[in-house]
């Protein structure tokens, strides 16, 4: 099979499919829908995308797009704690107005079926890189422990956020995710502090 000319069809097809998704819902958006709104054809879709379904783990990289731009506006002068609070509360606010709860729930069932997380749950993927160096440059100052790797650390709060997300998702939509993420977040927070 031969490479689409158009090197920007597969984010274009990304981008219109969540749009979608969160206009129509999930279930009833169809390929057809996504094709008209990336202006490509079922070739130019299949080329990257098995079914419907594999959009769903390309939510990653729309986060992770989003999360990128609002860190590098952020103060890095910030001691570490600050910064973990700003990034983990953005994350909640950015899903809350921007992802349904049926999308995510989607996502999440999605993981579930094909037990395929190796993009979602990445150590390679810009967020938890991000969380991870904010952590080892709160360790090297010490703002926060150092009895537990980095790594370990960034796992544990994306952890954290990801039951608050499900939990989300299984009470419908039902609580402010930013409220309840700084709520958790503050207790996570004496975790993470150096004592």
């Amino acid at each position: 099979m031969s490479k689409p000319k158009d090197p920007t069809l597969k984010q274009r097809i990304i981008d219109s499919a969540w749009d979608l998704f969160y206009e129509k819902g999930y279930n009833e958006t169809t390929v057809n829908d996504i094709l008209d709104r990336a202006h490509t054809t079922k070739g130019g879709f299949y080329y990257y995308f098995r079914k419907k379904d594999d959009l769903l783990n390309s939510l990653y990289v729309i986060f992770d797009r989003e999360y990128e731009k609002f860190y590098t506006t952020m103060d890095k002068s910030q001691d570490a704690m600050s910064q973990l609070e700003q990034v983990s509360q953005y994350v909640c606010y950015f899903i809350d107005a921007n992802v349904s709860y049926e999308l995510l729930s989607e996502l999440y069932i999605s993981q579930l079926k094909s037990r395929s997380q190796e993009h979602f749950l990445s150590p390679d993927r810009y967020y938890f890189k991000m969380v991870r160096q904010i952590i080892t440059d709160g360790q090297a100052r010490g703002e926060i422990r150092d009895d537990i790797d980095a790594f370990t650390l960034a796992r544990h709060i994306l952890l954290l956020e990801r039951g608050i997300f499900i939990d989300w998702c299984v009470r419908a939509g039902g609580f402010s995710l930013g409220a309840v993420g700084s709520a958790n977040f503050q207790l996570y927070a004496e975790f993470l502090r150096a004592k």
